[in-house]
This record gives C-alpha cells, structure tokens and sequence, in this order.
C-alpha cells in the first residue's frame, strides 16, 4: 500500500522532517512536537482485525456488564493504577476477555487476561512483531545516472524517500494509530566493499549527498535496507508513544554494468 501526501503538504512536510532531526539528518529523538512534525501529512491505511474467537474490553474495573468477577488484584471492585510510570508510552488499561460462543451459543464468563500494560510488556497489544508485519512499502531507490550502467571511477548517486508511513490498526480489541518511520539506510553497492548506513535519505545531483564509486569494470546490484522505527498513539488527541525496537524493508536495485572509461591519446586535433 503506497502512502499518499497531498501536493499542497508536500513542502511543508518536507521542511518538517529537515527541521526535525527525528530519524532524518540526525539521531532518533523522544520530543513529541518533532515526531509529530515528522508525521504531518502522512494518511492512514486501516488494517482490520484478524479473526477472534474472544471479544475484549479494557477496564480498571471488576464490573462488566452487570456482571461480577473477581481476580487476583481486584480491590473494592477495581483494580488499582500501576505506582510507575510506563518508561515510554502510557499504561493501557487492564484486559478483559470472553469467548463469544462457550460451546451453547451464549458467551463465556469474562476473565482478567492481563493488568495494566506498557508498551513492550509481553500483554500490551500492539508488539513490535505487529508492527513489523504492517504491510510497510519498501522505500525507493533512485539511482543517477537513471541508466542501467555506470562508469567506474566517477560517483553513482543515490537518494531515497524520507516520507514516513501511517496505518491504523486493530489489536484485541483496541485501535491505534501506528506511524512507520524511516530513520536509517544501509546502502550495500554490490561491489563488496561495506554498506554505508546513514540516517541520511540522500538528495538528487547537484545537491546530492549520497554516492559511490565503483573502482572496476564488472555487474553490480544494488540493495537499500530501511530501518523503520514505530510510533503509536490510540486517538488523535494522544501523544505519540514509541514501539521498542525497528522493523526493516529491503529495496533491491536494478543490475549495473560498470563500464570503465579508457583514455586515448590521439595525434590530430578532436574538431
């Protein structure tokens, strides 16, 4: 699925991720004014639910549906606040589940399946394994020259798209926003010399950043692998929160033939 940016937000987006230094010409950074710069613009593709036997619901409380459940940890009817906060992100609310068919055709009883939860506990709903299998498009390669060949001896430019990339997700039972952002590229030439990584995208000739020289004749392929960095947040009124760890895409070029240029003296004039 490709993210689509209108024309209109394109510049603005544009000087927004220059200026934010969150995953492009700098480090990755925690501050929430720049990680929502970074994401301006950026639509979201939904991606429904998976099949589930359960149905969930997500309270503090011990009361459900005029129903009554105790669980270990319940207290006056509640289960009370965690006394730390979450290391990144916020706490999700305790989770309830239910099967929807019991085996008679009228739902279980509702059980405490997990407590309050930060992001990256082992109960909290949306994972990096989640993430990772968004159906994130791999970045683009542009190549310059826009050939199939090149020369050895003189660079080969590269450069990418920085635009990050939403989804909106539904996770047992719970939904969010989830935002896939690029903040490293490792630029593998095919030569076998060592890939470059950067957290820079690279920009076109003349300004360009990004190139290779490649030191013999011969065939190479290209290969760019992303590293995607996440972001959540439950409503467009909430902070964005980090997912722990990156997911990666693999981008892979066309096959060039490197051509090496030969100097010829010649005895009468070239005009």
């Amino acid at each position: 699925m490709t993210i689509a940016i209108g024309a209109a937000l394109l510049a603005t987006a544009a000087q927004a991720i220059a200026d934010s230094g969150c995953g492009t010409g700098g480090t990755w950074c925690t501050d929430q004014d720049k990680i929502t710069a970074r994401m301006e613009g950026v639509d979201f593709v939904h991606i429904p639910g998976r099949p589930d036997p359960k149905e969930y619901h997500y309270t503090a409380s011990c009361y459900i549906e005029n129903e009554v459940r105790t669980a270990d940890g319940c207290v006056d009817g509640t289960i009370p606040p965690p006394v730390q906060a979450c290391a990144t992100g916020k706490h999700i609310a305790p989770r309830w589940a239910r099967l929807r068919d019991s085996g008679d055709g009228t739902p279980g009883p509702w059980i405490l399946e997990v407590g309050y939860t930060c992001p990256g506990d082992p109960g909290f709903p949306l994972t990096l394994e989640d993430f990772t299998q968004l159906p994130i498009t791999p970045s683009t390669m542009q190549l310059q020259p826009p050939t199939d060949w090149v020369y050895a001896g003189l660079d080969t430019i590269a450069h990418t798209d920085p635009t990050p990339q939403g989804f909106h997700v539904e996770l047992l039972g719970a939904s969010f926003d989830v935002g896939a952002v690029p903040i490293e590229y490792s630029w593998d030439f095919g030569d076998g010399t060592p890939p470059l990584v950067t957290d820079d995208p690279g920009a076109p000739w003349p300004d360009y950043t990004i190139g290779h020289t490649y030191t013999a004749a011969g065939t190479a392929t290209p290969v760019l692998t992303t590293s995607w960095k996440g972001v959540y947040r439950e409503t467009s009124f909430d902070p964005w929160a980090e997912i722990p760890g990156t997911g990666q895409t693999t981008t892979t070029g066309p096959e060039l033939t490197i051509y090496a240029a030969r100097t010829r003296l010649v005895e009468d004039p070239l005009d």
